[in-house]
């Protein structure tokens, strides 16, 4: 299983050489099949069109940034899972009821998850969330995810906080959101799943509703590390990106084990695939957060 996640920074060029990604000239060699996420964030990086098939054909999420360091697009695998048309037309075939069911599952644990991230930082709200959570309904009817949303981000960062200025926490919140949204739209291709379609965002112009979908249990430990290692004053350095991206490395718990979080997003869809085939919502497994520490990789 692929564990790495590797952040090319500074000019480079990069080439593929026996399936190994190669880094100025064998200068720094990776085998491929080792990498889950690969992030250019340099706009001086030149590589090869080869290189960019050998990533996709090895399941590799390649996120490219803009002049900014902040990520713009996502380069993910056409049909690499065996069956692709059989896994198409069961997510075709979800009833209305069903997909809101799992979205009613996904809420209640982003909610739990926030109210532990407050937690673990000793601020205010916690129950608040808790009981938010323990109300969402199927399809999350009374929107408790926007209600818990709206607390959440003022018990987190104080009153005066936006999602929607333009600072340095939210751009560290953006950019490992980014970084985890391109972990779990890979890990779902590689289950055969389309990411359009999603369970509940159903954006015409997105072509990554699912992973949109999927994604939201996983944000609080973005948060978490956020409000652990970033304050108002600062700027998002290059180390900061560094540590977004190693994010996937950190641990949650998944039926009470501790899992990377790539691994724990594997868990997840892998869950999802047999929720889907059973029509049972109830097997899909959902992560929990826990104080930030990192998982070694026996």
């Amino acid at each position: 299983m692929s564990f790495r996640s590797i952040i090319i920074a500074n000019p480079a060029n990069l080439s593929v050489k026996n399936n190994n990604l190669i880094i100025n000239s064998e200068e720094v060699a990776i085998p491929i099949e080792d990498i889950s996420v690969l992030v250019i964030e340099s706009t001086a990086v030149k590589l090869t069109s080869k290189l960019l098939s050998s990533l996709s054909e090895n399941s590799v999420a390649t996120v490219i940034c803009d002049d900014t360091h902040l990520p713009i697009s996502t380069v993910l695998p056409l049909n690499v899972h065996y069956k692709t048309y059989k896994v198409l037309k069961m997510q075709l075939d979800q009833s209305a009821a069903y997909s809101k069911r799992i979205w009613q599952r996904i809420i209640r644990q982003k909610l739990y998850n926030q109210a532990q991230c407050l937690d673990i930082l000793a601020k205010e709200g916690v129950p608040f969330l808790r009981k938010l959570s323990d109300d969402v309904e199927s399809g999350d009817r009374g929107n408790r995810e926007a209600i818990g949303a709206k607390a959440y981000f003022k018990y987190l960062y104080g009153e005066k906080f936006s999602r929607g200025n333009k600072d340095v926490i939210n751009a560290a919140l953006n950019y490992g959101y980014t970084i985890i949204r391109s972990a779990v739209a890979r890990s779902l291709v590689m289950y055969g799943f389309n990411t359009t379609l999603g369970v509940h965002h159903c954006n015409e112009y997105n072509g990554f509703n699912l992973a949109d979908d999927f994604i939201e249990p996983f944000r609080p430990i973005v948060d978490l590390w956020v409000s652990i290692n970033i304050g108002d004053d600062e700027d998002l350095t290059k180390e900061n990106r560094i540590d977004l991206v190693n994010l996937l490395n950190y641990e949650m718990l998944i039926d009470d084990k501790n899992h990377s979080v790539l691994n724990a997003i594997d868990k997840m869809v892998s869950s999802y695939t047999a929720a889907c085939n059973k029509k049972d919502f109830r097997l899909l497994k959902v992560p929990t957060l826990k104080p930030l520490e990192y998982h070694f990789y026996e």
